[in-house]
């Protein structure tokens, strides 16, 4: 997924965007990791509220009006949804698809002029190369119905090349398989979602991909799934870990306790233990059949306040603090839903 840092020089993916339900359609039927953000789902949250209510020095709101006035893009006006995928491994591999509006073209004909960027041919299409050498990326404009507009952007130009094709349906999608790793349907209220399916047996492969140490859960899960999202007020992080036999999934979560244990064994102060255990006891461990699954629920505006007091206590930063210690569930009867 270092396509996203790699491309983050071009226009449009260097917004702060953050997801919901996929659209099969446009993922290559050979994608290794697919992640999607939806901004619209993220918008309507009350994660988006409590944030806004945290930055007391209004730098939300002076980013926003930078990127508007840098770029013509108004980010939670215009862009609706982030899709990225991968078929290998590499930062010189991926698709990102942003779904936005008819400002996109102009914010897209500004930076092209800005940027000198130039103007080629990709199979039958009209397309934009950003940069040069291994410093380039490259870009498609797709009309869609009404205002509806997905920009398309690639590292290299044989991957855009292949999603303009899965685009054109001359290419499977993953809406043509008859089931698939990357695409159990996300639950209600997820506004994030990465899964990731062979990735890791080709970090713990011969070739490593750079990766000098893998860690067990890496060498036994097969499959990842992770989603982030809010119902009714309460946030919830959902991850599963597919295994090839239960007792790696078991294993897996024996590991998930151990760490769950660390942080309350290190800290000693009583109010900061006291929230510690009640986010842990927010946590659900479980192995089911060839699945490891993690879930964590919580108050959205509770946790906040949880963070906040962590953070006046000086025990951790932010999200981090919630690897407390204390009670959690197990269950191995029942299968994954």
């Amino acid at each position: 997924m270092k396509l996203l840092t790699a491309l983050i020089a071009l226009p449009l993916l260097s917004l702060p965007v953050l997801a919901g339900g996929i659209d099969r359609t446009q993922v290559d039927a050979q994608a290794k990791w697919v992640a999607h953000l939806d901004i619209e789902g993220f918008r309507s949250t009350q994660l988006f509220k409590e944030i806004q209510a945290a930055d007391k020095e209004g730098e939300i709101e002076k980013g926003l009006a930078r990127i508007a006035s840098e770029h013509g893009i108004q980010l939670f006006e215009d862009v609706y949804s982030v899709t990225a995928y991968g078929t290998a491994l590499g930062e010189e591999h991926g698709v990102v698809i942003v779904r936005t509006n008819a400002h996109a073209e102009a914010a897209l004909a500004a930076a092209q002029l800005k940027a000198g960027a130039k103007t080629l041919r990709v199979g039958e299409r009209d397309c934009i190369q950003w940069g040069e050498g291994g410093d380039a990326g490259f870009s498609f404009l797709r009309a869609g119905t009404g205002e509806l507009r997905e920009v398309v952007f690639a590292k290299s130009q044989a991957d855009l090349g292949a999603a303009l094709e899965v685009l054109d349906k001359k290419r499977p999608a993953l809406d043509t398989l008859p089931r698939s790793d990357l695409f159990p349907e996300p639950a209600a209220g997820t506004f994030a979602y990465v899964a990731a399916s062979g990735i890791l047996d080709e970090l713990a492969g011969p070739s490593g991909h750079n990766v000098q140490q893998v860690s067990a859960m890496a060498r036994l899960a097969k499959g990842v799934r992770l989603e982030i999202g809010e119902v009714g007020g309460g946030m919830f992080l959902d991850l599963r870990l597919r295994t090839d036999k239960p007792e790696d999934a078991k294993r897996i979560q024996r590991i998930f306790d151990g760490l769950l244990a660390l942080p309350g064994l290190m800290h000693n102060d009583t109010e900061g233990s006291e929230v510690i255990d009640r986010l842990t006891q927010a946590i659900n461990v479980e192995s089911i059949n060839e699945f490891a699954h993690l879930r964590f629920q919580y108050g959205t505006h509770a946790l906040f306040s949880e963070i906040q007091a962590l953070q006046a206590l000086g025990i951790g930063e932010g999200l981090e603090s919630l690897h407390g210690g204390g009670k959690h569930g197990h269950k191995s009867e029942e299968k994954p839903k």
